[in-house]
């Protein structure tokens, strides 16, 4: 059974058990390439700095914010 999470508001269809940076890569390519190379930083729907190797839960809502911005 699969999830829907959310990143920079964009629903993305998850497998269960996927972790932040499946889904970031299920959403885009490029950028997980930029959050892997540390040019954008992932954040939860309470504006926390989340590792991309952390669990999802169904329903969940990431940001991907330019490090440069922060």
């Amino acid at each position: 059974m699969g999830m829907k999470v959310y990143i920079n508001q964009e629903e993305i269809a998850i497998f269960a058990g996927a972790r932040i940076q499946d889904a970031i890569l299920a959403c885009s390519a490029d950028l997980w390439k930029q959050v892997s190379h540390g040019e954008l930083s992932v954040f939860d729907r309470f504006g926390n700095l989340t590792d991309p190797d952390g669990p999802i839960l169904d329903g969940q809502h990431f940001t991907l914010k330019r490090n440069s911005e922060l």
